[in-house]
């Protein structure tokens, strides 16, 4: 008799406990997505690299909750003032980016049109073309970002003597600030 009162007793306190139970895992799932910062919106990098316009800022407008982006570079190309005169002035990029899933650490693959290499001597010129990046961008909780890239790029224009091929190296290296 006594056993069949503790088992009675038991399961008619389970649906309490269980309801119990889901209000505690309710209430953790909340707390977990309230930590989870939001998708990001939009970002502005300094930095050097093509996607900046070798020494400047990027600014960068996310879509598809974060997994896409379009940006602009702005920057500027600066002569090293050695017996040469290279090509110097303001330096423009712009392209477009697909990123992979990650709160803060993601990879990315960019396709972009920016300046590729700059000439020396008489005739000094700069030569822009379509580059292809892949690159690793960190995003903290609160609102600094960090990224850096690599790839090729390639402008018809550079065939001289002294750029034998159109095919140039590209890179990039910056920090800034992302909104959520």
């Amino acid at each position: 008799m006594r056993s069949l009162l503790i088992v009675t007793l038991a399961l008619s306190l389970a649906p309490l406990a269980a309801r119990a139970q889901g209000t505690t895992r309710a209430r953790n799932i909340a707390r977990a997505d309230a930590a989870q910062p939001g998708p990001r919106r939009a970002s502005l990098m300094l930095g050097v690299g093509n996607s900046m316009g070798w020494f400047g800022e990027k600014a960068e407008r996310y879509f598809a909750r974060g997994r896409l982006s379009a940006f602009a570079g702005l920057g500027a190309t600066f002569n090293t003032g050695g017996t040469d005169e290279y090509a110097s002035g303001l330096t423009v990029a712009g392209g477009v980016r697909g990123y992979t899933a990650g709160a803060r650490h993601r990879a990315f693959l960019e396709l972009s049109i920016s300046q590729l290499a700059v000439t020396a001597g008489v005739g000094a010129d700069r030569y822009y073309g379509p580059g292809l990046q892949v690159g690793y961008q960190y995003t903290a909780r609160r609102w600094f970002t960090f990224e850096a890239s690599v790839g090729a790029g390639y402008s018809p224009g550079i065939h001289t003597a002294v750029l034998d091929s159109g095919v140039q190296p590209m890179a990039g290296i910056a920090f800034g600030y992302t909104w959520r």
